[in-house]
């Protein structure tokens, strides 16, 4: 584990002298199960944990000056998801007559609202911190060259090849495209209607050759410069698109939990009170986001249509002009 002792937990988060890093153990183990363990691949975790059991011994050289960070973002994202994820069976007591919660005449269990509060904010800390991991791994192997490239075990990894392999790769990516707030969380929740839209709508487009090189050219340290050029057309309209699907199929917005509007309690200012959008909000931006992405895949139509000599292999066409929403209407047009 990357945790032995509260005092190393107590450079992160401002934990009790008297808290039982027995009761930690276990969800520390499985955080960096669930989370950690993943983001970094076997190998970039394996040295990591080396590094951290002996930080005497020497690491590879390209990493030597690098993993001391990399341990201190690690073990600050691992011990706010520990907290997340362990937080209902940490915030009771568990004995041979049940579960019970502990409270005494000086010591007051949270009311709701903060435990919520307190919660979310262990959850949005740990998985934004993720992020921060990823960022730092990259910006460092972009620092690095030839055979001495910073972190060549996550580059090894399956880890790494998915990550590069992906038109979106990451959170800041989506963000610069369409908000979302920089969260992590978000960015998850948009996997699976981003595969939807690659598969659907991208890859239609590109056709399979096109696709496929664009897929391979990706994972290059330093991707040709026609497949650098093309890359915002797609990204744009899978990041419109996806978020239309996700609008569409749970009535949610660029939150992981739906989408929802803030008020604030007329009788308390201190709380804040959620409640699930109207239904015509959530329709009217699901249409919007998926005109712009249609308009966006028009454009990347286009872009190969006007750089034939770069994509000879492109067979598509780049106008829709006669295409018609027939819905609620007398006449239509058939093609």
């Amino acid at each position: 584990m990357l945790f032995t002792s509260i005092d190393e937990i107590k450079q992160f988060l401002a934990v009790g002298a008297g808290t039982d890093f027995n009761r930690l153990k276990p969800h520390i183990q499985n955080a960096e199960t669930a989370y950690l363990r993943p983001l970094l691949g076997a190998g970039l975790f394996k040295e990591l944990l080396d590094f951290y059991d002996n930080p005497e011994a020497d690491p590879p050289v390209e990493n030597k000056i690098l993993l001391p960070e990399l341990l201190s973002l690690a073990q600050r994202s691992l011990i706010h998801l520990t907290y997340w994820s362990g937080f209902q069976v940490l915030n009771a007591t568990i004995s041979d007559g049940g579960f019970k919660r502990t409270e005494n005449e000086k010591v007051k269990s949270l009311f709701k609202y903060q435990e919520v509060e307190l919660k979310e904010y262990f959850k949005t800390t740990g998985f934004n911190g993720l992020d921060e991991i990823l960022f730092y791994l990259e910006m460092e192997i972009k620092k690095s060259e030839g055979e001495n490239l910073n972190f060549k075990s996550f580059i090894d990894s399956d880890a790494w090849t998915i990550l590069k392999s992906s038109f979106i790769p990451d959170t800041s990516t989506f963000n610069s495209i369409v908000f979302i707030n920089h969260s992590r969380l978000t960015f998850l929740r948009l996997k699976s209607p981003m595969q939807l839209v690659e598969d659907l709508d991208i890859k239609p487009v590109l056709g399979e050759a096109i696709f496929n090189e664009i897929k391979l050219e990706m994972v290059k340290k330093t991707p040709s410069a026609k497949v650098t050029a093309i890359l915002p057309y797609i990204q744009k309209a899978i990041a419109y698109l996806a978020t239309a699907l996700l609008m569409e199929e749970s009535g949610a917005d660029l939150t992981e939990k739906g989408l929802y509007f803030e008020s604030t309690d007329a009788y308390n200012n201190l709380m804040t009170n959620k409640q699930p959008a109207e239904s015509d909000r959530i329709n009217f931006l699901a249409k919007r986001n998926k005109g712009i992405g249609q308009n966006y895949l028009e454009r990347l139509k286009s872009y190969f249509i006007a750089n034939a000599t770069d994509w000879p292999t492109y067979s598509g066409q780049t106008s829709n002009a006669l295409r018609r929403n027939n819905t609620d209407k007398k006449s239509f047009w058939a093609c």
